[in-house]
């Protein structure tokens, strides 16, 4: 294994230890369109996606993806272009579905002209930290006003630990970190709330992350439904891009958001 990789699996295994037996962990992967990229018709956006996983069913939902997988590699933009790829991603998909697992997507909807990627990233991150962090995931379910469903609907898992696919570049982290530092500041999440960066050949639960950013991204560009199957375990978060706080402008909808249908 990569050096830095054992060093990443290792702080990542201890993190674990030091949880609550019964803590639960969020694990986040990106999709995104710039406005730059955007053909006649199309819309930008930005979404983070979560997929909360109780520690205790860790290598139990580790062994079943290998199994989908047929082995130690994922990547569901690559297994995308064969048809065997596509049965795979229907199969996990299916699978995440039958255990119902929460999703909870943070989407940076029609985002500024001038925004980049990092911009949104920092926006959605932060509004996964306040929704799943644990202190300010009450006060959202409480508050009526801020909810885009009933409130009995809405049920926000608390998680005690947040981890990231690594950022190619080490100033990508370095932006991250200052995020998780800014939600702290803020009283979002815990002064000792872990966020970790690790490699998806690390800890292959990123793959599930990996999977619902990509089909949910398919869902916006494609009029693809696969991600509709996770609709009753899933939470969206829509932060406008037309508002100046868009965490605080931020709409929770039960289920899979239709904002571009």
């Amino acid at each position: 294994m990569d050096p830095r990789n054992a060093g990443d699996l290792k702080l990542l295994n201890d993190t674990y230890r030091g949880l609550p037996v019964e803590a639960n962990v969020a694990f986040l992967d990106e999709s995104y369109r710039l406005r730059k990229d955007c053909r006649p018709g199309e819309q930008p956006f930005y979404a983070i996606a979560a997929i909360v996983l109780p520690v205790t069913s860790h290598q139990a939902v580790r062994d079943s993806l290998r199994d989908i997988a047929a082995g130690t590699f994922w990547h569901t933009v690559d297994l995308q272009q064969s048809t065997q790829g596509r049965a795979q991603i229907e199969k996990m998909t299916d699978y995440l579905a039958s255990y119902a697992d929460p999703c909870v997507v943070a989407v940076r909807h029609t985002p500024h002209d001038e925004e980049e990627a990092v911009g949104m990233r920092a926006t959605s991150l932060t509004a996964l930290l306040a929704a799943l962090g644990g202190l300010a995931a009450d006060q959202i379910t409480a508050d009526p006003h801020r909810i885009g469903a009933q409130p009995s609907m809405l049920k926000l898992p608390a998680t005690h630990m947040m981890v990231l696919e690594r950022q190619r570049r080490r100033e990508d982290t370095a932006r991250d970190l200052h995020t998780v530092t800014e939600a702290r500041r803020r009283g979002l999440i815990g002064r000792h709330y872990p966020v970790r960066h690790v490699s998806p050949t690390v800890e292959h639960l990123l793959w599930l992350p990996d999977l619902v950013s990509h089909i949910y991204r398919r869902y916006i560009t494609h009029g693809e439904d696969l991600v509709t199957q996770l609709d009753a375990q899933t939470i969206t978060i829509d932060m406008p891009g037309t508002k100046s706080d868009p965490l605080g402008a931020a709409a929770y909808i039960q289920g899979v958001s239709r904002l571009f249908r």
